[in-house]
């Protein structure tokens, strides 16, 4: 469980409910022409702009911010990484750590270490894995797309919502009774468009993006901690390195990710 992301939700939901409550607005919010135009027109466009294969894994992406990442943490990798290398010192290489834990980082490392002993090249293992990295991260930012895509087209729809409760409006100038449930659609209209882009659909996508950075991290760290396995390095000077990397790697990705 995933306890900020659950935790942000219902602090969200508080503070929405707290501000209709207040402001006795409760009975205008809730007319289905507004959540029906905001909701079934994001969704259409969203369609739209994605594939089938990117929709059905954007909405397995959403429901797994609420579990508790499956990554390892950095720590737990590179005290991994250091026991790996201490036995292939002692055990003749690379070949004496070839039956990891298969689940472990989603199965990278024992893909890492099969490739490395396939390929018994450093160069080539490395151009291998790093693809491979990339594609997994190409992979999740499209599942955030979807999301940031949904927090774009949301306030756009509750503002043609307000257009058509304008356009009502001023068909019913004449009849005063009307007006004021005429604006009450125009502007909750609005109102269901910007509460999902900023509530759900924004903080989704960041929480996303957030993953793949912590993920992208741990294979890279992994990718390092076997090549220099493959190399023979020293366990000590192994530990250093990763545990150095680990300090600078999570800035690194962020300011790549912003550029």
């Amino acid at each position: 469980m995933d306890v900020m992301t659950i935790g942000g939700f219902i602090l969200g939901g508080i503070v929405m409910t707290w501000g209709i409550y207040v402001s006795n607005i409760g009975d205008k919010l809730l007319n289905f022409h507004g959540i029906i135009l905001v909701l079934g027109g994001t969704l259409a466009a969203t369609i739209v702009n994605t594939s089938l294969r990117h929709f059905v894994s954007g909405v397995k992406a959403f429901s797994s911010i609420f579990a508790a990442s499956r990554t390892p943490p950095p720590e737990t990798i590179v005290r991994l990484l250091v026991q790996m290398s201490e036995t292939a010192q002692r055990q003749g290489g690379i070949m004496a750590v070839s039956s990891p834990d298969p689940a472990f980082a989603g199965g990278f490392l024992k893909r890492a270490i099969s490739v490395g002993m396939i390929s018994g090249e450093s160069r080539e293992t490395r151009e291998i894995l790093e693809e491979e990295i990339r594609r997994r991260r190409l992979d999740v930012q499209e599942d955030a797309n979807l999301y940031r895509t949904m927090g774009v087209l949301s306030p756009m729809f509750g503002l043609i919502g307000t257009l058509f409760g304008i356009i009502q409006t001023l068909s019913n100038i004449s009849d005063p009774a009307l007006i004021g449930r005429s604006m009450a659609v125009a502007i909750s209209s609005a109102f269901f468009g910007i509460a999902l882009s900023n509530l759900v659909f924004v903080p989704v996508a960041n929480k996303i993006r957030l993953r793949a950075m912590e993920e992208t991290l741990a294979l890279q760290l992994i990718l390092e901690g076997v090549l220099d396995i493959m190399s023979g390095k020293s366990p000590h000077l192994i530990g250093m390195r990763l545990r150095s990397y680990t300090m600078t790697g999570a800035a690194g990705e962020d300011s790549r990710a912003r550029r």
